[in-house]
């Protein structure tokens, strides 16, 4: 098992090999590590900013080689977005994950806040345009959260009520994950929690949590699945917001379920 010491020997050793590239502008530290590392559990999250577009693919082999002959990798797996933004996720030997960005310049943008830039050749350029993209960011209200969410919940109550009659418990599970995911979102935002949702409910501080749990405690057969879909639908219309949408799935559950 890795110790911090390890996780301090890779972004050492992948800081100065990329001061090594002229066409690498910055380094930067994303996830947990940019407002300092959680636990010893957690991974380490870099990316690296290359100054012109052309360049990312070249860039991005010799990082890979070079991690490649300095650690022993068990498992990698790369992740093209774009022509020019690359994220490859390697496991090391020690079970140290790395995810490893390599963007150009051109298509840097923030997707959370607290990115901390470890180098970065141009006099502070990549964290204005951090702040920038940061600023244009618009996140999803409240009210646009809860109109989405009602446009399309029915379906999964409605699926994992199907899945139910036919005693497929499986499907039956997945749709009712769907449904909490959304009562999950809902009481994030309107805790000013904008992303990493899953991370952040354990520790939210919500009356609705304690319910929000019980709903994990279900047993794969006929009466605890049913149980927990009507505990389900009380739950997200007491977070979203009770109206005539909770009126209809409700008749639907009890003429499906009760009779």
């Amino acid at each position: 098992m890795y110790q911090n010491k390890d996780r301090t020997k890779l972004l050492n050793e992948i800081t100065s090999f990329s001061k090594t590239i002229n066409e690498i502008q910055g380094l930067l530290l994303v996830g947990s590590g940019s407002k300092g590392f959680k636990d010893e559990f957690s991974d380490l999250d870099l990316l690296i900013v290359v100054k012109n577009s052309q360049d990312v693919v070249q860039i991005h082999d010799q990082l890979l080689k070079h991690i490649h002959q300095n650690f022993h990798v068990l498992k990698e797996k790369v992740y093209r977005h774009e022509e020019d933004i690359f994220v490859t996720c390697f496991f090391f030997a020690n079970f140290l994950e790395l995810d490893l960005g390599v963007w150009s310049k051109s298509k840097l943008r923030a997707t959370k806040p607290h990115w901390k830039v470890i180098f970065d050749r141009e006099d502070n350029e990549i964290q204005r345009l951090l702040e920038e993209s940061l600023t244009s960011q618009s996140f999803t209200s409240i009210v646009e959260t809860r109109k989405e969410s009602l446009s399309f919940i029915w379906q999964f109550f409605r699926s994992a009520t199907v899945a139910l009659k036919r005693q497929q418990y499986i499907k039956a599970l997945k749709d009712i994950d769907v449904i909490r995911d959304q009562i999950i979102r809902f009481l994030c935002i309107r805790n000013g929690i904008n992303y990493d949702f899953d991370k952040s409910i354990d520790h939210l501080e919500s009356p609705f949590l304690s319910k929000l749990k019980r709903t994990y405690e279900v047993k794969m057969n006929n009466d605890n699945i049913h149980k927990v879909l009507f505990e389900l639908m009380d739950l997200y219309f007491d977070v979203i917001g009770e109206g005539e949408d909770k009126k209809m799935i409700h008749r639907f559950l009890q003429e499906m379920l009760v009779g």
